[in-house]
C-alpha cells in the first residue's frame, strides 16, 4: 500500500486494524515528493502496488497503459456504486469501468466568506450569487477600506492550481469547455475570454494578493488564515484548520456561502486504486478486500468504518451521502463550524451538487493539457498575452493532443 503524506499515523492505525481482523500483512509506505510521478513510475516499471491513492484526471491514461486494474469483478461493485454520490460514481467510472473506491470527495473551490471583513464593509450576509456579483462586491469592499485584497482566487502555481481554477469557474458559469469525448467547445469568441478579462482586472486593480500566481497550496492556505480577505475560492477540507484558534486568525469567522442559482467550485475525487501488473486472481481478490475496507464498508461489520473515521476525525468528506450525513460526522463538525444548523446544509448542498469536469479529466491527455494551461493562463492575468490569445492557444493545444492520442 502506497500513500501520500497526509496523516500517515492515522492510516497506519487503520492498516493495523485490517491486519488484525483479516490476518493479511500490509506493507504501507509513504511516498514523499511528487507523489503522482513517483507512483506512475512504480506502475510503469511493473512493481507490485496492491493499493494506492489516485486523483481521477490520470485514470484514463493509466487504464489505457494497463497499470491499474478495474473493479469489474469486485463482488460489492453494484452495492458500492448504488451508494455513491452520483457525480462521484461518474468521476470514478472511466470508459464504463469502475476504477476505484472513494478515498475522498470534496468541493474544490468552495467559496468561503470572512464574516468579520464583510461586517466592516457593511455587507454582512449579503453574499454574491454569481462571479460578476462577487467581483463587484470585492471592489466595494476595497473601496470601503475593509480589505486591501478582498479576494483570494485559486490561481496557485502547478497543473492543479490555476488550470483547475479556470475549469471550475467555467463550469460554474456554464461556459462550455470540453465535450464528453474531449473535443474543445471554446474559442476566441467564447465567454471564457471575458472571464479571463475579468481576472486581469482583478489583478491590475489589486483586488487579489499580488503574489498569488507564485503561491503553493501552503501559501494559499496561510494567506487566508491570516485574515483580512473577504472571500476565498478554497478547498473544503481546510475548514477545520481555519477554525483552529491555535493556528488561524480567522477562527469562528469563516463560513461557506450558499448556492443561489450558481455553483461554486467543482467536485474533487480521490480513489483507492489497485495496481494491475503481475496479479493473479487470488492477489487481486486480496486487493479488492483491502480497498473495500478502506473505501467502502468493512466486509465483516458491513459498516463504513474507515470512511466514517476520515469524515468524523479529519473532516475529509466522502463519496457516500450515508457517511457525510451520519450523526457522528454531523456532531463532530458542529463542534468547530459556526452556526452548524445553518452552514452544514450549505456544505451538504454544495458537495452533492458539485459538477465534475469529465469531458477533460477522463481524456488520456488531461494532465498534459493542464500542465500546458498552467503556463498559459498566468499570461492572461498579468497581461503578457491577451485573454483571446490564451484561449486560442488552449484550444489549439487540446486539438493537438486529441490528434496525438486519437485511437
Amino acid at each position: 500500500m502506497r500513500i501520500w503524506g497526509a496523516y500517515p499515523d492515522f492510516v497506519q492505525a487503520n492498516v493495523n486494524a485490517f491486519q488484525q481482523a483479516y490476518g493479511t500483512k500490509v506493507n504501507m509506505n509513504v511516498i514523499g515528493g511528487d507523489y503522482p510521478s513517483i507512483l506512475q513510475n512504480l506502475l510503469q516499471q511493473k512493481q507490485t502496488v496492491d493499493m494506492a491513492y489516485s486523483l481521477t484526471h490520470v485514470l484514463a491514461a493509466w487504464q489505457k497503459a494497463g497499470w491499474v486494474a478495474d473493479f469489474d469483478r469486485f463482488w460489492a461493485r453494484a452495492d458500492a456504486e448504488k451508494e455513491m454520490i452520483p457525480a462521484v460514481r461518474d468521476a470514478a467510472t472511466v470508459n464504463g469501468h469502475l476504477m476505484g473506491l472513494p478515498y475522498f470527495a470534496f468541493v474544490h473551490g468552495m467559496m468561503l466568506a470572512n464574516t468579520e471583513v464583510l461586517q466592516k464593509a457593511g455587507l454582512e450576509g449579503q453574499y454574491p450569487k454569481t462571479y460578476t456579483e462577487l467581483y463587484d462586491q470585492a471592489r466595494k469592499i476595497k473601496q470601503s477600506g475593509a480589505s486591501d485584497t478582498p479576494y483570494l482566487p485559486f490561481w496557485i502555481t502547478s497543473f492543479a492550481g490555476i488550470p483547475w481554477g479556470f475549469v471550475q469557474e467555467a463550469l460554474n458559469r456554464n461556459i462550455p469547455l470540453f465535450a464528453d469525448n474531449g473535443t474543445p467547445q471554446f474559442d476566441e469568441k467564447s465567454e471564457a475570454v471575458e472571464m479571463l478579462q475579468q481576472w486581469r482586472a482583478l489583478y491590475t486593480e489589486g483586488l487579489v494578493p499580488k503574489g498569488i500566481l507564485t503561491f503553493q497550496e501552503s501559501d494559499f492556505a496561510e494567506t487566508y488564515a491570516k485574515g483580512g480577505i473577504a472571500y476565498a475560492s478554497h478547498l473544503q477540507f481546510y475548514l477545520p484548520s481555519l477554525h483552529d484558534k491555535n493556528s488561524s486568525s480567522v477562527a469562528g469567522k469563516i463560513v461557506p456561502i450558499p448556492r443561489q442559482g450558481q455553483n461554486w467550485g467543482m467536485l474533487h475525487v480521490g480513489l483507492y486504486v489497485v495496481g494491475a501488473p503481475g496479479k493473479d486472481d487470488e492477489r487481486l481478490a486480496q486487493d479488492y478486500r483491502l480497498a473495500q475496507y478502506f473505501g467502502y464498508k468493512d466486509p465483516k461489520t458491513n459498516q463504513f468504518d474507515v470512511p466514517l473515521k476520515w469524515a468524523r476525525e479529519k473532516y475529509l468528506t466522502q463519496g457516500y451521502s450515508a457517511v457525510n450525513d451520519d450523526p457522528s460526522v454531523i456532531e463532530a463538525a458542529s463542534k468547530w463550524l459556526p452556526e452548524p444548523d445553518k452552514n452544514l446544509p450549505i456544505l451538504k448542498d454544495s458537495l452533492e451538487n458539485a459538477q465534475y469536469p469529465k469531458g477533460l479529466f477522463h481524456q488520456l491527455w488531461a494532465l498534459r493539457w493542464l500542465t500546458y494551461a498552467a503556463q498559459e493562463l498566468p499570461k492572461a492575468v498579468t497581461g503578457d498575452a491577451t485573454p483571446a490569445t490564451v484561449v486560442k492557444n488552449l484550444r489549439t493545444k487540446a486539438e493537438e493532443l486529441m490528434e496525438q492520442f486519437k485511437p
